[in-house]
């Protein structure tokens, strides 16, 4: 900058102008982003397995395969004894998780997956578990916990994500399958987020089991499709993100037994195409539970963006990224970039967006349990899995 220039500029401006240079920088050197592997088939999630050497990892890969990836060696391989799986639309092999006392002999992992009924003309997401034998790089003493009746020829809005709490319950979200009223059908399993002890069985204390309009599995329901959810260590609650419809995307928090999140009934999602009203706004339904956090129309302004489609969900707590201690951190699937919320008194109030350069959908994002790097799994059919670390 020639000092002529210089000289016509007021100090207001120029402060502006070092501020806006200063703050783009930091940005820049926020995170740096290493590419751990190349070429994973539409993984979906992520799990890593503790008391393993550098905290391993297990990945599923939609068409039906189940990685074990040690970031040492950087060598997946494919583990054996999988049950049959239905790769159908959104279907196909879909969330993993590992029992929370996996490194003290427990060590069951989790799957949930879309599967086929005896005539192969339906589908429903399933339920199961098997120990891990990494000796012989397979599953072993596989078992059925639970089926996701009814059964449907449609292929969308399978769910599916499991996240366990504290006192050791596991949670398993359904999508609706595109039949909207069925959320609120306690006598289906779609959009709904059911509630298991660690074995499958159905804890006596869930809300509806004394109901004999009510399925016993049920914990609440009301839910669209919901691609992520969350245990959050230090605030005590379960995170879940939903799909809407044109717009009216959501952040819950699940911490209502019982309780009714809205839709079809009460929804800020509006009709495709036509942009009709659906249900009652939320606010309006004193029988339904508001989203702590959602999306209308014009929430990016004139960008042309709109919602958030979401997937993984994860909170941060961890060393390598202090500044974003109890941020949630969310994958965005059709705007393409990893969304990072601030938040305030259980709400999130601000938004951050990461990786849009990058311009890949985000299917998946885990928070290293030692490290508190960020994990962040690609959806594609050939997509990396990325890490996030402090520069």
């Amino acid at each position: 900058m020639s000092f002529l220039t210089f000289s016509r500029w007021t100090l207001p401006t120029l402060v502006a102008v070092v501020f806006l240079v200063l703050a783009s920088q930091a940005k820049a050197t926020e995170f740096q982003v290493e590419r751990l592997q190349e070429n994973l088939d539409q993984p979906w999630a992520l799990a890593f397995l503790p008391a393993s050497e550098n905290f391993a990892l297990l990945i599923t890969e939609r068409p039906g395969r189940l990685l074990y990836l040690n970031p040492a060696d950087g060598n997946p391989h494919s583990l054996e004894g999988l049950p049959e799986v239905a790769v159908r639309g959104q279907g196909g092999l879909l969330d993993v998780a590992v029992h929370p006392e996996f490194d003290q002999g427990e060590n069951w992992v989790y799957l949930t997956f879309a599967a086929a009924n005896p005539e192969g003309r339906g589908y429903a997401t399933h339920l199961g578990r098997a120990r891990l034998n990494l000796d012989e790089q397979r599953l072993d003493d596989w078992e059925l916990l639970y089926e996701a009746t009814p059964y449907s020829s449609g292929n969308g809005h399978f769910g599916s994500r499991l996240a366990f709490d504290d006192r050791g319950y596991l949670y398993m979200t359904l999508g609706d399958r595109r039949e909207r009223d069925s959320a609120q059908d306690l006598m289906s399993n779609w959009g709904k987020t059911l509630r298991f002890h660690a074995d499958g069985s159905i804890p006596t204390d869930n809300p509806f089991v004394d109901d004999n309009q009510a399925l016993d599995a049920i914990y609440t329901y009301g839910h669209r499709n919901a691609q992520g959810m969350a245990w959050d260590q230090q605030r005590e609650f379960l995170w879940q993100n939903e799909h809407g419809q044109q717009n009216g995307d959501e952040i819950n928090i699940i911490n209502h037994p019982g309780g009714n999140y809205g839709w079809p009934r009460a929804t800020y999602g509006t009709e495709y195409r036509t942009g009709r009203t659906i249900g009652a706004l939320p606010p309006d339904d004193e029988g339904t539970i508001n989203p702590v956090y959602y999306w209308l129309k014009g929430h990016y302004g004139d960008s042309g963006r709109e919602g958030f489609p979401p997937s993984g969900l994860a909170i941060y707590y961890g060393d390598e990224f202090p500044q974003w201690e109890g941020q949630l951190l969310m994958g965005n699937l059709r705007h393409r970039y990893l969304g990072r919320f601030e938040v305030e008194a259980d709400k999130p109030i601000r938004e951050h967006e990461m990786l849009m350069d990058l311009g890949y959908r985000i299917r998946d994002v885990r928070v290293h349990p030692e490290s508190g790097q960020i994990y962040v799994l690609v959806d594609d059919s050939s997509a990396p899995l990325l890490r996030l670390v402090a520069p």
